[in-house]
């Protein structure tokens, strides 16, 4: 039976009268040599880094907006965004006309009118520039007269227009604005008459007015060639009226000054709002120009330079 050792012995324990071979009895064994790893044969290196990785052709990417490298300027428009703001610019070059053009003819009417006295509606209408010149009207009346539908400081009327008969023709003349409950009120004009007015441009107010009905008698805006065919009227001057300054539709004995005879309108709006309109309206259009033309640079779409390869 083999001695055993006792669970209590150190690892290290050769049992009595053994011998390790090349080491005296009760030394310590010699410690293993370390062994040297081989080298592998330079046909099986694994050294990655020395051999140069392919690099895949670069494929250009046209359906994300960025243009691929190298590629030259040019500009490539998005086609929903260019409709839109073709549309846009279009509205708010209109807008902007709309109000140039009231900014304009309120400017040059209070020099138009005080630049001379008045004169004949005939020799008036030979003028190049015949709206806002002062004329002085001498005629007869005739006592028809055409409601056109209107809106003063928020109250529904009409105002109303009685042809006057000339030597040479006639002219509607815009005698006033009266409410709607007191139209029935207005008693008709007849007869010879003396008025001093300013020459105006039959005209819609804006393309926002409705169309008139002259079947119906039913008309929103001074259309003068409609309005005499109506009454029967021949010749005369259908593109231009005289707005009385100084009204009193009703006879009450007390004159007002009629608000279509100044440059200003009914609404009372100075030319120079007009002008800060239009400048409002023009500077949206250069700012959706720049947003426009900002978004086309960000996304690639519109380039100056080549970009480098």
């Amino acid at each position: 039976m083999s001695d055993q050792p006792p669970r209590d012995q150190p690892d290290n324990w050769v049992p009595a009268g053994l011998k390790v071979r090349g080491s005296k009895s009760g030394s310590t064994p010699p410690s293993p040599k370390p062994v040297r790893a081989q080298q592998a044969p330079a046909e099986y290196s694994t050294d990655l880094a020395a051999e140069p990785v392919p690099r895949l052709p670069q494929v250009p990417d046209h359906g994300s907006g960025n243009p691929p490298a190298g590629e030259e300027p040019g500009f490539r428009p998005m086609p929903v965004l260019t409709i839109l703001t073709l549309i846009c610019l279009a509205i708010l070059y209109v807008l902007g006309n709309w109000q140039w053009t009231k900014f304009v003819d309120k400017s040059r009417a209070p020099v138009v009118a005080a630049a001379s006295e008045p004169a004949s509606v005939s020799a008036a209408l030979q003028s190049p520039t015949p709206e806002f010149v002062q004329v002085q009207l001498t005629g007869v009346a005739d006592p028809r007269s055409v409601q056109v539908r209107a809106l003063r400081d928020g109250i529904a009327g009409f105002r109303l227009f009685s042809p006057v008969v000339m030597d040479d023709g006639w002219i509607f003349v815009d005698r006033g604005f009266v409410a709607e409950a007191d139209v029935a009120k207005a008693p008709p004009v007849s007869g010879p008459v003396n008025y001093r007015g300013i020459l105006r441009k039959g005209a819609k107010a804006n393309s926002f007015t409705p169309d008139n009905d002259p079947a119906r008698q039913d008309w929103f805006w001074p259309d003068l060639s409609a309005m005499g065919a109506s009454l029967k009227l021949i010749g005369g001057s259908p593109s231009y009226y005289v707005s009385l300054t100084l009204v009193d539709p009703l006879a009450t004995g007390q004159s007002e000054i009629n608000p279509w005879a100044d440059s200003k309108g009914a609404n009372q709006i100075p030319p120079e709002r007009h002008l800060g309109y239009a400048l409002t309206w023009w500077g949206f259009g250069f700012a959706l120009i720049g947003v426009y033309t900002g978004l086309h640079l960000r996304t690639g779409r519109l380039r100056f330079t080549r970009k480098p390869g």
